[in-house]
């Protein structure tokens, strides 16, 4: 099930407390309406009733979906410069939860646990296009891979610390992306990827793109470019 519990926050414009519902976990087969809430990025967003400014939660939740078999533990932005630790820890609850540590009598969850693919993200940004990659039927890795040949072809591009380039959607034989401000979500720039990009680099599995897909991690947790970018903080 959905695990909840109540706090109250400061408005980030006038200070005022402002309640919470802050979500533990995310069980998408039994709430479905939370994960839809996250892909149109209302989840766990409140409006202050002093002033009515809307600001959400930073993620720090973990969400299972046994339907699309991916299990995803969504953290805070601010903890992706120590990712290699996050991305242990997640591994540790996940293998309590579902793999080699969890309790032997209960076969049937480690049966499960099997069959999940296993993911951190940092932000709702990454929360989100993950699960909107599910939705259209991509491969996680592939589509990462498409970001860097996107990035590796572009003549400029608002790479840095403070923007991500999210996947938003798909249509017209077209991936859609947006280069999002990190710490506010807001779209600075749209671009366009025809889908034949995606599909040429899926296809090469094991030609001209396997090393830098092995680079991203075969079997890891964190499946994002920025694993080849972002050199891990300290724990």
């Amino acid at each position: 099930m959905s695990v909840f519990r109540p706090v109250e926050l400061p408005c980030p414009d006038c200070g005022a407390a402002v309640r919470f519902e802050v979500v533990a976990s995310v069980n998408a087969d039994r709430a479905p309406a939370f994960r839809a809430a996250i892909v149109a990025e209302s989840f766990q967003r409140e409006a202050c009733p002093a002033c009515g400014t809307t600001f959400r939660v930073e993620p720090s939740f973990s969400l299972i979906d046994h339907g699309r078999r991916i299990w995803v533990a969504a953290l805070p932005l601010a903890e992706r410069a120590r990712w290699q630790a996050a991305e242990a820890r997640a591994g540790e609850t996940f293998e309590r939860a579902y793999g080699v540590r969890a309790s032997t009598t209960i076969r049937a969850i480690r049966a499960i646990g099997a069959e999940l693919r296993k993911r951190i993200v940092f932000g709702w940004g990454a929360l989100r296009e993950k699960l909107v990659c599910d939705d259209l039927g991509l491969d996680d890795t592939t589509l990462e891979l498409t970001k860097i040949a996107v990035l590796g072809s572009a003549s400029s591009a608002p790479l840095g610390r403070d923007t991500e380039l999210r996947l938003q959607g798909a249509g017209e034989g077209k991936l859609q992306f947006a280069w999002l401000a990190v710490s506010s979500e807001v779209p600075l720039e749209w671009l366009s990827v025809e889908r034949a990009a995606y599909d040429e680099i899926a296809a090469d599995a094991g030609g001209d793109w396997a090393e830098l897909r092995a680079d991203l991690g075969s079997g890891a947790a964190y499946v994002d470019m920025n694993r080849l970018i972002i050199t891990a903080a300290p724990a």
